[in-house]
């Protein structure tokens, strides 16, 4: 582990994360089977803008760096609205790296980043398609509370 570095910070590191999040969204794209449109036309401007425009909303923002290559290789979006609604909003790990329990640190450090806040509730949104990662989430207790549905209009 301590060829990684753990960086964190708020909305000036997004444009560090956005190699990382444009990995992930062609993951999304790939693994869709109803939705691979929406993330196709999804641009991390569009994606960013929703961070930095929204002032009610507090931001962290933890990135992972292999110090031996000068890589940056995961990182994790947490946030908390005005209404004390805690979400882990984006979690990446570079498939090589997923061995080393990256993950949980990332998925620990935003859990005690909220419960340190107070949040009310945490939530967590799992994009169609992508459904193994319920196994993940689970050992740190967030199960599907309700499934919503979205009509494709073709």
């Amino acid at each position: 582990m301590s060829n990684f570095e753990f960086i964190n910070g708020n909305i000036e590191l997004l444009d560090l994360v956005q190699p990382l999040w444009e990995k992930l969204n062609k993951h999304h794209e790939l693994t869709s089977n109803y939705f691979s449109d929406k993330f196709r036309n999804l641009n991390f401007e569009v994606r960013k803008n929703k961070f930095v425009n929204d002032k009610t909303l507090e931001i962290k923002i933890d990135l992972i760096k292999d110090k031996n290559k000068e890589l940056y290789i995961g990182y994790c979006i947490s946030t908390i609205n005005k209404d004390l609604v805690g979400e882990v909003d984006s979690l990446f790990i570079e498939k090589e790296y997923r061995k080393y329990g990256l993950g949980d640190k990332l998925m620990n450090r935003a859990l005690e980043w909220l419960d340190s806040n107070q949040v009310k509730t945490k939530i967590i949104g799992v994009a169609e398609g992508n459904e193994n990662v319920l196994e993940f989430y689970k050992k740190y207790g967030f199960y599907k509370r309700k499934v919503i549905l979205e009509q494709i209009n073709e």
